[in-house]
């Protein structure tokens, strides 16, 4: 008779997303629920929205629920809808923290991209300071660090003037190519691997501090 017995996992996973059902002794499942990572995505494909019901299961893309949930008030960045559903990324501090799933269009509310550009904003490594100059255009300074095993880090940096392509801003200089999507309060950024040192990059999801 085999000694491995359900238990409850009472564990948080970074928030207010938490597990549901009994664990079993067996590999974990997939924290994303079939979802791709949301860098693979088309960023402007990517929406903003805050979970209105007062829980929300992760489910797989039939609906079959998993054992992750987010609460009413919760933020998550989404890719497209499909049959009803969204591929969802609950999101912490600007920061995707790896659970997520399918969620019903219906169990959350939109959230539009601010209207606030200018300032500084961060993400894991990276920094953009975004500002409007007195003849109305727009410029774009900041860095990206990849911390090296040796104790050092490889830099990256961009300065220069921003260009609006539709519902994308644009940096290119010196074979850098950096492009920015305003969705909800964030900034997604997405460059072409030629902004900086080796491993270094911009692409993320950027909060906006002041």
């Amino acid at each position: 008779m085999s000694s491995i017995r359900p238990i409850i996992l009472t564990l948080t996973l970074l928030g207010s997303a938490a597990l549901l059902s009994p664990a079993h002794a067996q590999a974990a499942p997939d924290p994303l629920m079939g979802c791709p990572d949301w860098l693979t995505l088309e960023p402007g494909d990517l929406r903003a929205a805050r979970v209105s019901a007062s829980r929300a299961v992760f489910t797989d893309a039939s609906g079959q629920p998993g054992r992750t949930y987010v609460v009413k008030g919760d933020l998550l960045l989404q890719g497209p809808a499909v049959n009803g559903r969204r591929c969802s990324y609950f999101v912490r501090g600007s920061v995707p923290t790896g659970v997520g799933g399918h969620l019903n269009t219906m169990q959350v509310q939109n959230v539009p991209a601010s209207p606030a550009l200018s300032g500084t904003w961060k993400s894991g490594t990276g920094t953009l300071i975004l500002t409007k100059t007195a003849a109305g255009t727009w410029r774009v300074q900041g860095d990206a660090l990849y911390p090296t095993p040796g104790g050092s880090a490889n830099l990256g940096e961009v300065a220069g003037p921003l260009t609006r392509r539709g519902g994308t801003w644009q940096y290119a200089s010196d074979g850098c190519e950096l492009h920015l999507w305003p969705v909800g309060p964030w900034l997604v950024a997405l460059d072409n691997g030629a902004c900086g040192g080796l491993n270094v990059t911009f692409s993320g999801l950027y909060a906006r501090q002041r």
